[in-house]
């Protein structure tokens, strides 16, 4: 028999709401997390733990969300804040110990601010997650999560740091009900890198990141422009753009009017532009740089023939963990990508079809690439697979699923 989830407490380390109220939106799950479990749940109290970055909020705050609306608001004082305070001259993407005890401190806070029990506790990174599972013990709540947004077994160069942080991933995983994993390949590594037992883990959900469309109209076949192909991140070794440069002259030798949008910046810019110009490749790439505007990347990517995301294989990349975002934008814009092996979700790409999975190299690429658009009826079917695919990948459509997965029923949202 379902059961029902009237009730849920989200602690996570990152900031939704600015000292104003108002979303800050960045590429984490907190916001889909709080937009998605206010609708779902008649009561949902959500702690945020802000990160050191200059600007950004410094202090624990806890909302309370009752039928979708925002009805109370805590957060801790100055006396409280002092000790833990990073300045603005400090902050930088590092661990803080000092930011860990807060962080424990302001779970335990949190959990008895509003002096009620919780049906679900969803901790999003390994500490909080420890602590889900200590207050299932005291009763606190009925069942938690861990939800892992960002792993890999080499996350630290530090050897020392990265045995903690490992063994705190193991902790989270032995106290936790459920497991939410970004990609499967995360499950996959702790068993057959870390060789951790988990057959004392609890149960392990495929929680990939969603889509948010932000008015996206996928347009029709009609509009879909066959010649211009779109490259979206860092410009650096792991995410591939060497080999899309080195493969253009051959592509353009059978498809003469291909062009390249770069949206991206990097260390290696500078040299992959020179080689460009060397190879006669002048006009056919424009380099945007790098792109903040989310408007302006989606719609370099709707109407585009293809996304290239053809990641090099280096063995402690943590492409081969994480759940690329690109990946899942070029999907939510209708876009049949062209990927390789190591990111997790080329198997979605191999088993929906919903484009071409190829070897690290030029000449894999430009097989792929004129392949796919010298047949247009078979490029256009690929391409309805990926409008169907764009459909499932909504944030609500994944938390509604994984929630069936663990036995809710369906909720008011």
């Amino acid at each position: 028999m379902p059961r029902r989830l009237d009730s849920a407490f989200i602690a996570t380390c990152s900031d939704i709401l600015d000292e104003s109220g108002e979303p800050i939106r960045h590429n984490s799950p907190a916001w889909p997390l709080r937009d998605y479990f206010s609708r779902r749940c008649r009561t949902l109290a959500l702690l945020e733990l802000s990160v050191p970055r200059k600007g950004m909020v410094v202090r624990p705050q806890l909302s309370l969300y009752e039928n979708g609306r925002r009805t109370a608001f805590k957060t801790w004082g100055p006396l409280a804040t002092r000790p833990f305070l990073v300045a603005d001259g400090e902050a930088g993407p590092r661990t803080y110990m000092r930011l860990k005890v807060r962080d424990l401190l302001a779970c335990l806070w949190a959990a008895q601010a509003f002096n009620r029990r919780y049906d679900l506790f969803i901790g999003v990174e390994s500490l909080l997650a420890i602590l889900g599972g200590v207050l299932r013990r005291l009763r606190l709540v009925d069942e938690s999560v861990y939800y892992i947004s960002d792993w890999s077994p080499w996350k630290f160069a530090n050897k020392t740091l990265n045995r903690v942080y490992l063994e705190m991933d193991r902790a989270a995983c032995n106290l936790s009900g459920h497991i939410w994993n970004y990609t499967y390949a995360i499950a996959d590594a702790r068993r057959d890198i870390l060789h951790f037992d988990d057959s004392k883990f609890g149960q392990q959900h495929w929680v990939p990141f969603g889509f948010i469309p932000d008015g996206v109209v996928i347009p029709p076949d009609s509009e879909v422009d066959l010649n211009r192909l779109v490259f979206c991140g860092g410009i650096g070794p792991e995410n591939g753009l060497d080999v899309i440069v080195e493969a253009l002259p051959a592509i353009r030798a059978a498809l003469p009017q291909i062009r390249l949008d770069v949206l991206g910046d990097g260390p290696d810019l500078p040299r992959l532009k020179a080689r460009a110009e060397a190879l006669g490749l002048s006009g056919a790439v424009t380099w945007h740089g790098f792109v903040t505007d989310r408007k302006r990347i989606l719609d370099a990517q709707l109407g585009a023939a293809l996304a290239l995301a053809p990641y090099a294989p280096l063995e402690t990349s943590v492409k081969r963990f994480g759940d690329v975002i690109k990946i899942r934008e070029a999907i939510g814009c209708g876009l049949p990508i062209v990927t390789t092996e190591v990111p997790p979700s080329h198997r979605e790409v191999l088993e929906k079809n919903l484009g071409r999975v190829i070897e690290y190299s030029p000449e894999a690429l430009t097989g792929a690439v004129v392949e796919l658009l010298s047949h247009p009826a078979a490029y256009f079917a690929v391409r309805a697979n990926v409008v169907a695919a764009s459909r499932e990948n909504l944030w609500d459509n994944i938390y509604g699923r994984t929630l069936a997965a663990m036995g809710y029923g369906p909720g008011p949202a």
